[in-house]
Parts: C-alpha cells; structure tokens; sequence
C-alpha cells in the first residue's frame, strides 16, 4: 500500500538532505557570480580608465586649438574669457594659460599668486578627485605656453557606482531565481525520499506490511523495489524469529519460554483451583543417546513431540528441555489431571523406537502439581512439578507422583533445596569448618589415626551438621565443590602441624564423594594441592564408601592406583552395606576396611551382626587389610570389636568429633 499520508519524522532543516544540496549549490553560484562579478568590475575599471584617457586627449585638442590664437596674439582678455566660459562646466575645478618661462598669463578658478599643482599620471588617481593636467599650446611649430587644469573625475566614479549597483542587483536576482529554482528542484527529486522515510520509520516501529508505491526508473525507483524486497524479506524473517522464540527447533512444540509465559498467563486469568501443571522426564532416553548416538535422541524427540502434538495438542504442551516436557492442564479435575498424565506414560511407552535396527523401550516418569494458595507462581509450580518428577523417578518410574507439601519426602525435598542456598553461600563466604574423630587403635603397636569431618555455620554462626546439607550437595551436584575445599583445607591444616610440632596422629582420612569421584580433574587437583603444600602423602588416608567405589569403578580403580604410587592409603568406607561387596573387594587393592555401623550398633545382642562383622574380619585379614569398626557408641561394643580381632575403633564412646 501507498505510505504518502502518513506523518514523516521530523527531519532538522539544516540537516536535511534538501538543505545541504540547496545550500551546497546556492554556495557555488554564489562564488561563481562573485567571480564573475569582479572580472566585470575589473573590466570596467579599464574600460572607464580608457574613456577617461580618450576624454583628456579630446580636451587637450580642443583646448590647445582654441587657447592658440590669442595666445599668439598676446590677447590676455579673449583668453581670459575664453578661460571663463570653459569653467562653466562641472567637470572643471580650475584652468590656467602661463608662458613658456611658467609666468601665469590668464586663468579661471585658481587663486592669483597661488602655485599651480603638479601634474599627475592617471594611473595614480583615485576616481571622484580632481585630476591635475599639462599639456602644452604650440602653433606652427613654436610653443608660445602651456595649459594647466584640474579635471573632476567625479563622473567615472558616480558611472562606476552605477555599474556596480547594476551588476549586484543582476546577481541578487540571479541568486533569488536559483534559490526558488532550485527548491522546486529539491522538493521534486527528493519527494520520494520522503516516502521512504515515512516508510521507513514504519518498519522500525514494526509494520512490517509497508509498500512504497514509486513508478519512477531512476535510482530512487530502484531503491524504492529495493526497500520493499527488504521489508519483505524483514517480515518473514520476524515471522521465523517470533515462531523460534516460541517453539522449540528440534520438536516443533512449544519451548521454555512460551510454557512459562502461557503458565503466567493462566495464573493471572486465575484458572484458581482448576489449574494443573505436568512435569514429564523420558526414561531411558539417555541409553538410545549413548548407545545409538545423538542422531538417534533428535529423531526420537521429533516422533515423540509429533505425538505429542497430535494426541494432546488441545493442551498447552512444550519441551522445556532435553528429555524433559511440560504441559499446562486448564479445567481439569484431580483424577482427569491424573488420568491425563498416565496417558501420556501409556502413549510414550506403547511408541515404537527402532534405531537400525535395534528396538528400544521407552517410558516416562511424571509429576504433577496443582495450583494452591502457597503455590501459585511459574517458579514455584515448576520446582514443585519437578520434585514430584524426581519422586516418580526414584520410587520406580513410569509413574506419575503427584505434589503433596505434606507428605516426608516432598517435605526433605524442600529442605534440601532451602539449604541449596546456604551450601553456595558457605562455599563463596568459606562458612565451612572442619572437624576431626579420632580413629583408636585396639591393637598394640599401632598408632591412632583420625577422619576428616566438615560442618557449616549458618548465618547465626551455629554449626550445622552435615547430615543437614550433604543430601542438598549430593542432589544437586555440589559435592565436587565441597570436596575440593575439604582437601585444601585439610591440607592447609597438615601444613600448620608440621610447623607446630608434627602432626599427633598416624594419618588422617579425608573423604570423597561419588560425584568427587567421577570428576576428572580430581585427582589432578590432590596431587597438585599435596605439592603445594610440601605434605607427605602418607600422611593422607583417602576414604571413599563401597556404594561409591562399585558405582564408579572406573574413577574408583584410577584413584587407588594414583593414592598407592604417590604414597598415600585408601579405606573402603560403609563395608557390608552393598550385596556385591565381597565380590568386588578382588578388585579394590585398598589398606582399610570401615565396618558398615548398621552391624556394629547391635553387635552385643544381634548374633546376625556378629557373624557378619567376623566374616568381613576374615576376610579382611585373608586379603591382609586392616578393619576399622564405625559406629561405636557404647564401651561394651568396644571390648567386644578388641575381642573380634577388629584393628581400630571409631565412634563417640570414644571420641566425640571436635573441630581440627
């Protein structure tokens, strides 16, 4: 469509493109008529000196032929009156006759007795004063005297004034007739710019729709096909982008960033208790991805978000990431929002996945929560529905769970992400403190040892223990980040010992969590942290638990062998706790067992305990280890573990942890 009638931004008249190309070119026909206007001064100025010169050759003719009659007949008073008559005219200041010899004979207009001035070259006097002539009277070849006279120039100035007038006022005009010219000129040519700057602040306001209408052939018709090609080419590409703002690009459903909005849209229409929200995980998505390779998730993500478009497409439905879905239930009931997500389960669990030839089962874990006074925010249901995702995953999956602020689980499961916050703040302030039990010695000979413990103080500073923030780390991945300051810490603390006196234990243990475990670089930072510090590595015990060493073998088998060649030990911690731990103690080539606590607590009453703590105790010395018992917490358990044959004991009948 045409834009001519919209309302043009206001460009300033002195930046406009018009002004500058109208001032530019009144700037060159005025330096143009300038010289052109001082050449014809110049010429003037000659052609007035020329008719000036011819006027004074006439003069002298006239004047030498009737002065030289009665000057040669000695006829003073004819030449007198002679003289009279001539100095009527305007243009004479004075005339004078004098004789050869300069003796005054008659004059007109001069003082008597005054000198008679010199006379000038023309060359020399300004127009407008009075220019002194000589010029001498002869006849028949005698001179019988000479003329002198005082010519007013006033003429040629007033005539060079009016010359000079004229040719102003001839410019003026000029310029005057450029200027209307030239901005008729301007408004016609730059018309069309107008239109597309009319056009073009539309398109920065977003009217994308905007067609210039410009039949012409020159460049401004071309710029204008130029400017439409643009602004169509701009409003499918705005197309694409809103879409891709709003959708996700591998699955076609709609992305993070629109459930959130659609979510927030819902709450403020305040849907109240009719409002659900669904939290989908795949299960088994991560083995097609590791086994198959990442081609084969994007193509199972494609189908199922097909699928999902197509069999729930009446409900908001969107991947908020990875394998993970969301869905906005509006108007449903308790048991429909239920039913509606156990569809879900039955639809992914029933889709066939075939990767070359290979099948594979999929499922789905779920939570579902429901909006309530206490949960009535995107982050807030988002994080419920999340923790309800996490507890269908960990009490079997393929379930849905639905959010119950009440119920245990979902009760930890907050406390642990309130303490989310403290543990990140401890680990940026360094509010982490360590702590040290002693680990006793039950045989002769052999020196104490002691573990490593870490506690945290909280914004009052009271010490908070571990059982109320290591699960937090754990769930969301900060124990690498803990351990790593353990270790340093630890170390820095060896370091000080040494230079006080030595440290009063054989060794201390430092433990490792299963995520420390996994990290790469982990054992790079200890070795790097061991050298740092100048501790002798047999000073260090690492303590990593038996879930741990089996879940991570890998990581678990190159931490042993790193320990053992840099000189320090290993002590396979929780011992009995898992079936396989017999099996397994074949490979683990460590120094020290740690009795599960779960046998030694009841270790005078249970006979069961009993044989399992001599059997380990058996073993340990089959495969020449040394057994530490954990847990003791009572004198009686004491005797009894001396009396096993259990190397070291470690519990609160005989020390209770205090700070390192």
């Amino acid at each position: 469509m045409n834009v001519s009638g919209n309302t043009p931004r206001k460009v300033p008249f002195f930046h406009s493109l018009r002004t500058r190309l109208l001032l530019a070119a009144l700037s060159i026909e005025i330096l143009v008529l300038a010289v052109m206007l001082g050449s014809g001064l110049r010429h003037m100025e000659n052609q007035l000196g020329r008719q000036l010169g011819q006027h004074v050759q006439a003069l002298q003719l006239a004047y030498q032929t009737a002065i030289a009659v009665p000057l040669v007949s000695r006829d003073y008073a004819t030449l007198r009156d002679i003289l009279d008559g001539w100095r009527q005219t305007d243009e004479l200041h004075y005339i004078a006759v004098t004789a050869p010899d300069g003796k005054l004979l008659a004059a007109s207009g001069h003082p008597v007795g005054a000198a008679l001035p010199q006379p000038q070259d023309q060359e020399n006097i300004a127009w407008g004063e009075v220019m002194h002539l000589v010029f001498p009277v002869d006849f028949q070849g005698q001179r019988y005297g000479s003329v002198h006279l005082g010519l007013d120039t006033g003429f040629i100035a007033s005539a060079s004034r009016q010359l000079i007038w004229q040719g102003l006022l001839v410019a003026a005009a000029g310029v005057v007739l450029t200027l209307i010219l030239l901005l008729l000129s301007g408004l016609w040519l730059t018309r069309h710019l107008q239109i597309l700057t009319r056009a073009a602040a539309r398109v920065a306001e977003g009217d994308y729709s905007v067609h210039l209408d410009v039949p012409t052939r020159d460049e401004i018709g071309l710029l204008a096909k130029s400017f439409n090609a643009m602004a169509s080419a701009v409003e499918t590409r705005v197309d694409e982008l809103a879409r891709q703002a709003g959708h996700d690009s591998l699955t076609g459903l709609h992305n993070r960033r629109a459930f959130e909005a659609n979510l927030e849209e819902a709450l403020r229409i305040r849907y109240s208790q009719s409002l659900y929200v669904l939290y989908l995980d795949l299960d088994q998505f991560k083995a097609v991805n590791d086994s198959c390779g990442h081609a084969a998730g994007d193509l199972l993500l494609q189908s199922l978000g097909r699928v999902m478009s197509e069999r729930f497409g009446a409900d908001f439905v969107a991947r908020l990431g990875g394998d993970e879905f969301g869905m906005v239930l509006l108007n449903a009931t308790p048991d429909g929002a239920r039913a509606r997500a156990q569809m879900m389960i039955d639809e992914i669990r029933a889709f066939p996945f075939v990767w070359e030839g290979r099948a594979f089962q999929l499922g789905a874990s779920i939570g579902l929560v429901q909006v309530s006074p206490h949960i009535d925010t995107v982050t807030s249901l988002l994080i419920a529905a999340d923790t309800a995702c996490y507890a269908a995953k960990e009490h079997g999956r393929n379930r849905v769970e639905v959010y119950a602020p009440g119920d245990d689980y979902f009760r930890q499961r907050q406390d642990e992400l309130a303490s989310l916050a403290g543990i990140t703040a401890a680990l940026q302030d360094d509010c982490f403190v360590l702590y040290h039990q002693r680990i006793t010695s039950l045989q002769p000979g052999r020196p104490d040892h002691a573990e490593v413990l870490i506690r945290m103080r909280d914004d009052a500073g009271n010490v908070v223990l571990p059982g109320r923030f290591i699960p937090a780390a754990e769930r969301y991945n900060l124990m690498p980040f803990i351990d790593r300051w353990v270790i340093n810490a630890a170390l820095a603390r060896l370091q000080e010992f040494a230079r006080s006196g030595g440290l009063p234990f054989h060794h201390v243990n430092i433990n490792l969590s299963g995520a420390g475990l996994a990290e790469d670089g982990m054992r790079h930072f200890i070795a790097e942290r061991i050298a740092f510090y100048g501790i002798d590595p047999a000073q260090i015990c690492f303590e990593i638990t038996e879930s741990q060493a089996i879940g991570n073998l890998g990581g678990a088998l190159a931490l042993i062998a790193d320990a053992h060649h840099m000189g320090s030990t290993i002590a396979l911690d929780d011992f009995g706790s898992g079936l396989s731990s017999f099996g397994y103690l074949k490979r683990f080539n460590v120094d020290y067992l740690k009795i599960d606590g779960q046998f030694i607590r009841n270790l005078a009453h249970d006979p069961i305990d009993r044989a399992t703590v001599e059997a380990i105790i058996g073993l340990a010395k089959a495969h020449g280890l040394r057994t530490v018992a954990e847990f003791v917490a009572e004198p009686e358990i004491v005797d009894i573990v001396r009396e096993l044959g259990v190397d070291y004991a470690q519990g609160f009948a005989l020390h209770e942890p205090s700070p390192f």
